[in-house]
């Protein structure tokens, strides 16, 4: 880019020099032609010069000052640009726009075994429970979530209907897996606190439920089309 500017500025100040030069050549040769004195002309010769060039100077100023300008616009538009695309990127995350990865923590859940053959419903009759780990991730500040690798967003549906869980629209059975991205310590220690949700579950002894911190974890997008029919954004006011 300054490559270009550079020779720009070149080409800009060769063409008034050229022009300085023929004027000056003009004006030598109207003085030699009226018998003016050589010396005279000389010397006026000089001060034309010296004139032209002060002008020619102050003209590369100015086109370096606007270069200058120019170079700092387009700095500060690449500088605006690449925080509106790091913006984008974390709405897209959010939304569940883009598969992603990172650390974090996983958590198993499943019925108990009442006897041999028979498995207890417990987690299909009290599926809030999916709900309030959910929330439990977010408030320690889980970055993604999916559960069975349906990735968790606003738009989420966790229901119950026809002995199957429903989620993303998709009908389910335990045993159930969720994975959250974020610090893999803060989400542990979120979950593992004593007297609440996973302390109490491990108490009644009805479902096993097991929380692993992890290195890597990959979530993936959340791939059904979101659309607003009825939100729409508010203009604020200037």
């Amino acid at each position: 880019m300054m490559d270009k500017k550079g020779k720009l500025v070149v080409i800009i100040l060769c063409i008034l020099s050229g022009i300085a030069l023929s004027m000056q050549f003009k004006v030598m040769v109207s003085h030699t032609d009226e018998g003016g004195d050589f010396t005279s002309i000389r010397a006026y010769q000089v001060r034309q010069l010296k004139s032209e060039n002060e002008r020619l100077n102050n003209e590369l100023s100015e086109l370096q000052k606007r270069l200058r300008e120019y170079e700092i616009f387009k700095e500060d538009e690449n500088f605006i640009i690449k925080n509106l695309e790091k913006d984008l990127e974390k709405y897209k995350i959010l939304a569940g726009d883009h598969s992603v990865e990172g650390p974090g923590v996983t958590i198993t859940i499943e019925d108990q075994h009442i006897s041999e053959g028979i498995v207890s419903r417990y987690i299909m009759y009290n599926y809030d429970i999916l709900l309030e780990l959910i929330h439990k991730l977010n408030a320690a500040g889980a970055e993604a979530i999916s559960i069975n690798d349906q990735r968790y967003v606003s738009t989420t549906e966790i229901f119950l209907n026809s002995n199957q869980i429903h989620i993303n629209s998709q009908p389910m059975s335990p045993p159930f897996t969720i994975k959250a991205i974020g610090n893999p310590e803060t989400l542990e220690a979120a979950l593992n606190m004593r007297f609440d949700l996973v302390w109490r579950l491990r108490q009644e002894d009805r479902i096993n439920i097991k929380v692993n911190k992890e290195d890597h974890i990959a979530i993936l997008k959340y791939d059904k089309p979101q659309h607003f029919k009825y939100a729409k954004p508010i203009e604020e006011s200037q």
